[in-house]
């Protein structure tokens, strides 16, 4: 049997299994499943080439809700199918490109939260983050093992107004416990919803990481503010995202920095298609670069990867990244198929501080909606380095995912 079929046998077998899970929820709490298989290839220039089949479940249950509280606890098992012709950070096989996945099992979430009034709730344990579109501080999934959080979060909310304050613990990176990192952090994030055409957010992250196996120059404190919003246009809708932050060096950081950041990204949407353009600028000093040690990674700079690491999203020269592309899908009254989207998004890098080119990259994707909550998706990368030093390496990945939710 060939790893793609192991791997669409997998999932599809945990699709059948869900019509037993769905049926033991009742007035006893809510069963939580989500299954994914996916097959990774990796061509990168100086490295073999990487093949990786893994299966990632998770299983959890939310109780209901008992004079204001609320339960949940959620387990995260990852298995690999085949051999492990592939460098995942822990297997040894530096040889290979990386694809950062590796057996494992883990407590993902163990939370419990209060709602104290209609306008005030606590969180506190093992839980997900995320703000600002997971840019600075998010529970990102694309590796199998998803980043989660030791905090306690604090949100009030009260009209247009949002608030929420965090202290935070630790972050789990993955894969496996080695890539966690302890912090002592305050994260401050408030709102104001004008109307849809305008949603304010300010925000103040103080990231202390205190663990000694993290980068000692990722701690930062952060400020900046984003502006959201949607606006019609007969048939169509316009929608955008511009954020500014500064960011200096904070608590157990070694390094000394003052850095600047922005980004833009603009879409037009209507009839199945979308149109969307995108600027960003993460400034560097030639030693430091924007930190982002609590954020999100994999695709905000392109699905290859090439500039992800660490806990920053750059070269110590910084990076100016500028994006274009688009998507096209509809609903599909087939009996196998009942929705579906191709797109692609072309990436254009080069250094904020001197300029150089870095490369270009190309992101194409296919997916599929299918029955009972299953869906499959193509997607391919392809990043092309310059002559630079600082260009990464040459590198091409394809995947195929299958999913599951409930």
């Amino acid at each position: 049997m060939s790893k793609l079929t192991q791997t669409l046998t997998a999932v599809l077998l945990a699709s059948a299994a869900s019509v037993s899970v769905a049926a033991a929820d009742d007035a006893a709490g809510t069963i939580l499943l989500d299954v994914r298989a996916r097959y990774e290839a990796v061509e990168q220039t100086g490295k073999l080439d990487a093949e990786a089949t893994t299966v990632r479940t998770r299983l959890g249950w939310q109780s209901p809700q008992w004079r204001g509280f609320t339960a949940l606890i959620e387990g995260e098992n990852i298995v690999g199918i085949g051999a492990d012709n592939y460098n995942s950070g822990l297997n040894g096989n530096t040889a290979y490109a990386a694809i950062k996945d590796d057996d494992h099992s883990e407590l993902n979430r163990l939370q419990l939260s209060y709602v104290a009034s209609e306008n005030f709730r606590v969180t506190i344990g093992r839980q997900l983050l995320s703000f600002n579109g997971n840019r600075f501080v998010g529970s990102p999934s694309w590796r199998q093992d998803r980043n989660s959080h030791d905090a306690a979060r604090f949100d009030y909310n009260r009209g247009a107004w949002q608030a929420s304050y965090v202290y935070h613990d630790r972050v789990l990176r993955g894969p496996g416990d080695d890539f966690d990192w302890d912090s002592d952090s305050h994260l401050l994030n408030v709102g104001y919803a004008a109307n849809d055409a305008a949603r304010f957010e300010g925000f103040a992250y103080f990231i202390d990481l205190t663990d000694a196996s993290a980068p000692q120059d990722r701690s930062n404190m952060t400020v900046g503010g984003r502006v959201t919003g949607t606006v019609p246009m007969g048939e169509a809708r316009f929608s955008y995202a511009a954020m500014l932050a500064r960011q200096t060096d904070y608590g157990s950081s070694t390094a000394d920095f003052d850095l600047g950041f922005a980004s833009l990204d603009a879409r037009v949407s209507g009839s199945g298609a979308t149109l969307l353009v995108g600027y960003d600028l993460l400034e560097g000093d030639g030693s430091n670069t924007i930190a982002t040690p609590l954020g999100a990674a994999h695709s905000i700079l392109g699905w290859a990867d090439a500039f992800n690491g660490g806990g920053a999203q750059s070269t110590v020269d910084g990076l100016e990244e500028i994006r274009f592309g688009g998507s096209y899908g509809a609903d599909f009254a087939g009996p196998l198929v009942s929705a579906w989207q191709v797109g692609a998004v072309h990436h254009d890098f080069s250094a904020q501080r001197t300029g150089d080119d870095l490369g270009s990259e190309w992101n194409l994707w296919l997916n599929f909606d299918l029955p009972r909550d299953v869906g499959l998706s193509f997607q391919y990368a392809d990043f092309d380095g310059s002559d630079s030093p600082l260009a990464p390496a040459d590198r091409r990945k394809q995947w195929v995912v299958l999913t599951y939710s409930r």
